[in-house]
């Protein structure tokens, strides 16, 4: 893998890991109110502790990033080859 694809990687990872439940806590707050366990800290600790309970919602917010970076390589792939 080169170094620069591995940057990305990790760049969307931490994304998952950090920016995204961020994200849902606002979206929550917003649409529906204050969290009940907390802040945002309180969120993304009981986002880990699903996470290591092996929680399948946990795994998709954690790797969605990964994922559609993926789709989007593979997208723009197939568009330069074809031009």
């Amino acid at each position: 893998m080169k170094s620069r694809e591995l940057k990305w990687l990790l760049q969307a990872l931490a994304f998952g890991a950090i920016g995204l439940p961020l994200l849902i806590w606002i979206a929550g707050r917003v649409l529906l109110g204050p969290y009940a366990n907390g802040g945002p800290l309180a969120l993304w600790f009981d986002f880990l502790g699903e996470l290591f309970r092996g929680s399948f919602a946990a795994w998709i917010v954690l790797l969605a990033p990964c994922v559609l970076l993926g789709l989007a390589r593979v997208a723009w792939r197939s568009t330069r080859r074809r031009a």
